[in-house]
């Protein structure tokens, strides 16, 4: 199994297929017809991975295809993703694979639908990666449930999950680099097993995943991203068109060159992706994560094949795989070796970062924040006696909520959804300034610090976040705090209102995780 194959130490190599849309049809049944042929005792391949409406466009779902690929004797690899459920059909759908027998899981944010039938299909995003990390492992400990009898409680069955999580270290900047880590970490606190890095082709930025992990202390197992790259691909990739997916302009030239050959570059591409596998396993990570458009299974195996051959000399392979861009950030200096346990642990390089100044937004913010939100503060305690006393129905409750309506929508782009989250970011709403409204984190699909889904107009907020709090030096808190799902209810209600009478998640939400919690 997956899983144990990981808590063992064993290198793993999981392959990824991309189903396609209806019920059948080669893109469906390659994934069935890869699991009969490797599958066995003596396998190299440890799991059949499959995506889950890649790019934002309708297709099969992979709990279908999961338990046939499991009674074939291959471990089932889903991805999850938070885009097109709310927290319910979340429950369904995770339950639903429970009985199914499926238990290894990516749990992805999801890209931001493109397509769907009579027009674009709605993005859902209820929870974040993190939320449902946690809502999964609060299923393998067991929920509590309203019980039969009024006022009585009730646990369900407990699940099974094995979760991976993912991450992107192929940011071009500081402010958008960083926040990706920092949401790992929240991952690894909700209860990740596992990380999965996004493709990329500069072998020091994966280790840098790894040099982070280790300078925090966390254990957690990492697998390398192994993308077979075709010339169309790259293309597609380098304009931008796939989140957060980067090829450079460097790379696009030599896949080009290589396409020109009689194969179109094929055997290149199988080797260049040979050798990665080579290098990720040299330089001590868990395992690969193999995938790319239109392979065979054939061309798996030659890969994997191919990597062994390699393994003793992948180190001079370091240097083929270093595409990265002009002014890219880079959270450690230049590694002195990519050999595993070669030299000493990096501190968190947090605290290497050069002073910044604060933002004067920001900080004007906090200063009414501590005169009228701090429970402490006289402001406080004068705002939840009058919201005590005006009630939510009355009219003067109803002009305070539209006077407060007004100067949170001038000020923040406030979007109205009573369970406010400004204070845990940094003053920035995630409802109307993140297409995914992400609360925990940034999603993986920027470009050069722009939103995936508007590219051209929008920076990723989070690019906002970081200075802010980086200013008034709350780095920690940005990787530590974790921030519930919205509570829904209070939609179109008053969030001063809410968070006055607790009711919102203020209430309840710890201001951050103690460090001890994340270092599993």
């Amino acid at each position: 199994m997956l899983s144990e194959k990981l808590q063992m130490g064993e290198f793993t190599i999981t392959c990824e297929f991309v189903p396609g849309r209806g019920k059948n049809g080669p893109s469906i049944e390659s994934s069935i017809e890869f699991a009969k042929a490797v599958a066995g005792p003596e396998s190299k391949i440890h799991a059949v991975s499959m995506t889950d409406n890649p790019g934002g466009n309708s297709a099969m779902v992979p709990d279908a295809l999961a338990p046939e690929i499991q009674k074939l004797g291959m471990d089932a690899l889903v991805h999850f993703s938070c885009r097109d459920m709310n927290r319910n059909a979340v429950e369904s759908r995770v339950m639903a694979l429970a009985r199914a027998g499926v238990n290894n899981l990516l749990v992805v944010t999801g890209d931001y639908p493109v397509s769907g039938f009579e027009g674009n299909a709605a993005g859902v995003f209820d929870l974040d990666s993190v939320q449902a990390i946690k809502y999964m492992k609060a299923m393998n400990a067991g929920i509590e449930v309203p019980g039969p009898k009024k006022g009585t409680t009730a646990r369900l069955p407990q699940t099974n999950f094995f979760v991976a999580a993912g991450v992107s270290p192929f940011k071009l900047t500081e402010e958008e680099l960083l926040p990706q880590y920092f949401k790992m970490e929240k991952k690894i606190a909700a209860g990740a097993d596992f990380i999965i890095t996004q493709l990329g082709y500069d072998m020091r930025k994966f280790l840098e995943v790894k040099r982070y992990l280790a300078s925090r202390g966390l254990k957690t197992p990492i697998v390398g991203n192994v993308y077979v790259l075709s010339y169309g691909a790259a293309k597609t990739m380098n304009a931008g068109m796939v989140p957060g997916c980067v090829v450079t302009d460097e790379l696009l030239a030599v896949l080009e060159a290589e396409s020109k050959e009689a194969d179109k570059g094929k055997k290149k591409r199988l080797e260049r992706a040979a050798k990665m596998v080579a290098m990720f396993k040299g330089m001590g990570f868990a395992g690969v994560h193999i995938g790319g458009f239109g392979l065979k299974t054939d061309d798996f195996l030659s890969i994997v094949n191919q990597a062994t051959e390699l393994e003793s000399r992948w180190e001079e392979f370091i240097p083929e795989v270093a595409f990265g861009r002009k002014g890219e950030f880079y959270a450690f200096p230049p590694p002195k070796t990519y050999r595993p346990g070669g030299a000493e642990v990096d501190a968190d390089p947090v605290k290497s970062l050069p002073a910044s100044g604060s933002v004067p937004v920001y900080g004007m913010s906090m200063a009414m924040h501590r005169l009228m939100f701090d429970r402490k503060s006289l402001g406080c305690r004068l705002l939840t006696g009058y919201y005590k006393r005006v009630g939510d129905r009355s009219a003067l409750a109803k002009f305070s909520h539209f006077n407060e309506h007004v100067i949170k929508m001038v000020c923040f782009t406030c979007r109205d959804c009573g369970d406010c989250a400004l204070p845990d970011m940094a003053y920035c709403c995630p409802q109307g300034k993140c297409a995914k409204q992400q609360r925990n984190g940034p999603c993986g699909g920027s470009k050069d610090g722009m939103c995936e889904v508007y590219p051209d107009e929008k920076p990723c907020v989070w690019t906002r976040v970081y200075p802010r709090l980086k200013g008034a030096d709350k780095l920690n808190e940005m990787r530590t705090q974790y921030v519930p799902p919205r509570k829904m209810e209070l939609d179109n209600t008053s969030g001063w209102a809410n968070y006055f009478l607790s009711k919102d998640h203020a209430a309840v939400v710890v201001p951050a995780v103690a460090q001890e919690t994340i270092k599993h």
